[in-house]
């Protein structure tokens, strides 16, 4: 089970009452309350990173399992080299190799997903500006 994130600190923000009755208009329709909306928005403004769901859910879930089978991997090769038999060097290093390039893709992959959020929420606020 996820760890929940304590959420203590509160922001406050005045609107105008077109503002806010297209804001709760917005928040009804993609079926959230204002405040997932507002930490949403704030999370990709701030480069934090997008909230999890629908096909971005789908995807993360693809680069955990892929990150679990690196685990996988690893503990495999701990176990030659902690093992009584002579391990074969030029495979481990292969093998390794592969690896990390898995994880240098999939942090790369993460990195592009918040960095496409937070530039998406730049231009809108500076579409307003």
């Amino acid at each position: 089970m996820a760890k929940q994130t304590s959420r203590q600190k509160v922001v406050h923000v005045r609107l105008s009452e077109t503002e806010l009755l297209a804001f709760e208009a917005f928040c009804t329709d993609a079926n959230l309350t204002v405040s997932e909306v507002l930490r949403r928005l704030v999370r990709q403004a701030a480069g934090l990173g997008p909230a999890f769901d629908d096909d971005l859910k789908e995807i993360m879930l693809v680069h955990a399992e892929e990150l679990r089978r690196v685990g996988v991997n690893l503990n495999q090769i701990a176990r030659v080299l902690n093992g009584r038999r002579e391990p074969q060097f030029e495979v481990l290093l292969d093998g390794v190799g592969r690896l990390a390039r898995l994880v240098v893709a999939q942090a790369a992959d993460m990195k592009g997903m918040c960095d496409a959020g937070r530039t998406k929420a730049r231009l809108r606020v500076n579409a307003d500006a």
